[in-house]
């Protein structure tokens, strides 16, 4: 650890984890058991975003090396102007606002920011772990070794972006039935607000974090079913997570897992509960449509 300005510095712990998804796919779920594991604690806020999403840090850093796969070229002036309109502070639908400015003060952040473009030029890699790290541990209350949790779903589709800055990292990649994702995503504030259109981006997504697991060092990726975890196989499902994190299953998680990580919250076939008969039946014969192509490309995909 070190002071720089008025700005505490931490190095990142060894083997931090990323948990993603296509979104409404159990990533919160799984980041809030991970986070209850003594060597582990989630970021604050949970969903850091300004790493994995589109126009992100780890999309520059892809750029300026060129292992930009997304088909984007990316600034760092690009993510500063992002975070600033997008990341520093979300109003989400219910009011609450959150964001990085839960770690950061705005001079605060400007220092990070002003650092990171005038480093970037002559070490890219430098600079950009650097500003993440600094926007990640700032502030720690718990012990600044402690591996991170960071669940922004795009952290999936960007797994071998995140993992050029992170070689040591993991990738958590939880899947989860696409009919269950598409009916979610109308639920909410956020997403397709059409079960249809919720299907075709649950399908673009799975390609997407396929061919981002492809471009990741073997074993870095660990693809975990909601279903499994939550309902079908839960202590088989468990023990390989935490086995293939390095991790030693406690009292503690295994209590949250137990308590928290229940059945009814999997709401496996929501989608026949939330619409009509004829309109569930058109949408398993598009899902049947979108696996059948998922099969064929050798996609992975929930059972």
């Amino acid at each position: 650890m070190r002071v720089e300005g008025e700005v505490v510095v931490r190095d990142a712990p060894v083997r931090p984890i990323f948990v993603g998804g296509t979104g409404r796919s159990g990533t919160t779920i799984a980041g809030r058991l991970l986070g209850s594991h003594r060597d582990l604690r989630t970021t604050n806020p949970r969903e850091l975003r300004f790493i994995a999403s589109a126009g992100g840090v780890a999309e520059a850093y892809a750029t300026a090396t060129g292992r930009q796969t997304s088909g984007r070229t990316v600034t760092p002036e690009q993510v500063v102007d992002t975070l600033w309109n997008h990341w520093y502070e979300r109003v989400k639908p219910s009011g609450a606002v959150g964001g990085l400015l839960r770690k950061l003060t705005r001079d605060e952040m400007t220092v990070v920011c002003d650092r990171y473009l005038a480093e970037f030029p002559t070490d890219s890699y430098a600079a950009s772990r650097r500003f993440t790290e600094t926007i990640v541990s700032a502030r720690t209350k718990r012990d600044p070794g402690l591996r991170w949790v960071d669940t922004t779903p795009a952290n999936a589709r960007a797994a071998d972006r995140v993992l050029a800055l992170f070689p040591d990292g993991v990738v958590v990649h939880m899947m989860r039935d696409g009919r269950d994702v598409a009916a979610s995503f109308v639920s909410k504030h956020f997403g397709p607000t059409e079960v249809f259109a919720g299907l075709d981006a649950w399908r673009d997504r799975m390609i997407e974090a396929w061919r981002a697991e492809q471009a990741s060092p073997p074993g870095s990726v660990v693809r975990i079913e909601l279903h499994e975890l939550a309902v079908a196989s839960r202590d088989k499902t468990l023990e390989r997570l935490l086995g293939a994190l390095g991790l030693e299953p406690t009292r503690r998680t295994r209590r949250w897992f137990d308590g928290k990580v229940l059945p009814q919250q999997a709401h496996v076939g929501r989608w026949r509960r939330d619409y009509d008969e004829k309109t569930a039946r058109r949408i398993d014969e598009r899902y049947a449509r979108i696996v059948a192509e998922l099969d064929q490309r050798g996609v992975p995909r929930p059972a």
